[in-house]
């Protein structure tokens, strides 16, 4: 009766928790699906994209709700393109200018030439696109507001990076746009090219998965793919775009647990004082009463020596 009995309060216990479970992530389905529903409202028909731009981003929103729902990453590019690292790499069957070579990247799904945050995503594309059809050089998202004033295209510094010793003075007078070459097949060099008249193939680049690094939102946030874009969506005890910052109501929690530790260190330590007088109070009792026992039992042996004498 007793085994019954657990085993109806475990089940119990189970179902509880998977209620709990299913209500607390209920809203984070609804929440999104409601997001993207949004975006595809808001797309206007007067834009200036292209159509195979509006369709990939449809694509998008599709392997967005996928991801969330079947817990599957978002690998899939557009055709020639290749996968690595969340993004989606394509090295062009033309050779062009540098300029020219930016905006046609531009053109396809509003990509940019490529920029390198590491060693391995140039690896990536050393052994996955140049060395395979044999490509020494190719133009990159790297360029000179002056001589010696080399930024990527998304802003960083090119020498705070790791690729400055691979940096290879090439006409620094005329050369300032970027370009990637491979020196007998082995080593790697970044130069510099024309903007305006050299002519190399480029590689293009855009971010398909933008949650695919799992700290773009820190810890206190949830990364959600949407369109071309990506947005935090913060527990209650951050805020900001990537829920780096803590909200009010995290100030207020945290005010609240002081408080609330200080009154119950002030309730302990009065306890323990409270406890302390009543130990020494019982000590004292305790004394009295066998000094009167004693004044008792010696008061007993002279009676009884008394009635003896008698």
């Amino acid at each position: 009766m007793i085994n019954k009995l657990q085993q109806r309060i475990t089940s119990f216990y189970y179902l509880f928790i998977l209620i709990i479970f299913l209500l607390t992530i209920q809203p984070i389905f609804s929440n999104k699906i409601v997001d993207l529903i949004y975006t595809i409202r808001n797309k206007t028909t007067d834009d200036s994209r292209l159509k195979n731009n509006l369709v990939s981003e449809f694509h998008d929103i599709l392997q967005a709700i996928q991801d969330h729902l079947y817990n599957t990453s978002i690998s899939v590019c557009l055709p020639g393109f290749q996968f690595y690292g969340g993004s989606c790499y394509l090295l062009s069957s033309n050779k062009s200018t540098w300029l020219s070579a930016s905006k046609s990247c531009l053109k396809i799904r509003n990509s940019t030439l490529v920029t390198f945050e590491t060693y391995d995503e140039l690896d990536f594309v050393v052994e996955n696109l140049l060395k395979p059809l044999r490509i020494n050089q190719a133009f990159i998202g790297l360029n000179a507001s002056d001589i010696g004033q080399w930024y990527w295209l998304d802003g960083r510094t090119f020498w705070d990076s790791m690729f400055g010793p691979l940096f290879y003075v090439y006409r620094p007078e005329t050369s300032h746009c970027g370009l990637i070459n491979l020196v007998n097949r082995t080593k790697v060099a970044i130069e510099g090219r024309d903007c305006f008249n050299d002519e190399a193939r480029f590689i293009c680049k855009y971010v398909q998965n933008h949650c695919y690094q799992k700290h773009v939102c820190g810890r206190g946030g949830e990364c959600m793919n949407i369109g071309l874009t990506y947005r935090c969506r913060c527990n209650f005890l951050y805020r900001g775009r990537k829920c780096d910052q803590l909200s009010s109501k995290a100030i207020q929690s945290i005010i609240a647990l002081i408080i609330i530790i200080l009154m119950v260190l002030i309730v302990c330590c009065l306890k323990f004082d409270i406890c302390l007088q009543c130990k020494s109070k019982k000590k004292c009792h305790s004394i009295d009463d066998l000094f009167n026992e004693n004044q008792m039992i010696l008061e007993g042996h002279k009676k009884k020596k008394s009635m003896i004498n008698y």
